[in-house]
């Protein structure tokens, strides 16, 4: 009698160890629901833009004019077919001389404030990386310019000039590497008006 009692104790007990709780229920489909409710919501979204994919118009430009100034060079870089010069793209910087000019200019303006600023405030990386990308565009830049003139004496001076714009500009550099404040000042001053007179000369 007791060992019938003790085995049915323990299959109730059994029972309702392996009965789900109602809160474990109730929480399985409160779940259920929101991944329900989730599915709903994409497909409404992922519908809703097709609707304004379908209805939104397609703009259309002619843009062939891009690849007059070597907007696509980046794909022909290695055509074997198209000249070194065009495709790095100098080509294309040589004919606008307008583009060319208006380079030079900026770079004069940067060189008269940026670097002169930084100097004065001995931000000597600062200075000497501005000075650094003026120079990259100035060198070529200067000699497209002289390149241009049609006279042979005049295209020589214009030559001289620069290369005496560049010798100041090095040995401004050389000052601002020494962080000598009052050389840097001096140097530049120099630079500047080096610059001038090449600008002058092929403007």
């Amino acid at each position: 009698m007791a060992v019938s009692m003790r085995t049915s104790v323990a299959a109730r007990s059994a029972t309702r160890a392996a009965r789900p709780s109602r809160a474990a229920v109730v929480v399985r489909a409160e779940a259920r629901r929101e991944v329900l409710a989730g599915f709903v919501a994409a497909g409404a979204a992922l519908l809703s833009v097709g609707q304004a994919q379908a209805v939104t118009p397609v703009d259309l430009f002619d843009d062939r004019k891009a690849r007059n100034t070597g907007f696509d060079l980046i794909y022909e870089a290695r055509d074997l077919d198209i000249p070194q010069a065009v495709r790095d793209g100098m080509t294309q910087a040589r004919a606008d001389i307008e583009a060319t000019k208006k380079r030079v200019k900026d770079s004069e303006a940067r060189i008269d404030n940026s670097v002169a600023t930084s100097i004065e405030k001995a931000y000597w990386t600062e200075a000497r990386e501005e000075l650094r990308r003026q120079m990259g565009t100035l060198r070529f830049d200067l000699n497209t310019l002289a390149s241009a003139k049609t006279g042979k004496e005049e295209k020589k001076a214009a030559l001289a000039l620069r290369k005496d714009f560049i010798r100041s500009v090095e040995e401004l550099d050389l000052a601002m590497r020494k962080k000598d404040k009052d050389s840097a000042l001096a140097k530049l001053a120099v630079a500047k008006a080096n610059l001038d007179s090449v600008i002058a000369k092929v403007l």
